[in-house]
């Protein structure tokens, strides 16, 4: 990933971490948790580079959680897509 993208993705995370930005619109509570955990994983990866991927259970919650929901397939989806094309 090209260090704009990785410094875009930070921000995006720091603000959400800091409460500077939020998750708009109502969603159930589980997806929100998912959501906020996989936010958090993230920050996790950010400040100890030694990591080099994020922890499986974070993923695969987030993933099993929006796959509850119709409104979310097109995410989970996109989701998926994005795991596939950068399987190791």
């Amino acid at each position: 990933m090209d260090k704009d993208k990785i410094r875009s993705h930070s921000k995006i995370i720091d603000d959400y971490i800091e409460g500077k930005s939020k998750i708009k619109g109502e969603h159930p509570e589980d997806v929100m948790v998912a959501l906020d955990t996989f936010f958090h994983a993230g920050k996790m990866l950010m400040d100890n580079p030694e990591i080099d991927q994020m922890p499986s259970e974070y993923l695969s919650n987030l993933l099993k959680v929006l796959n509850k929901y119709p409104q979310y397939q097109e995410l989970l989806i996109d989701l998926l897509q994005i795991l596939k094309k950068h399987k190791k």
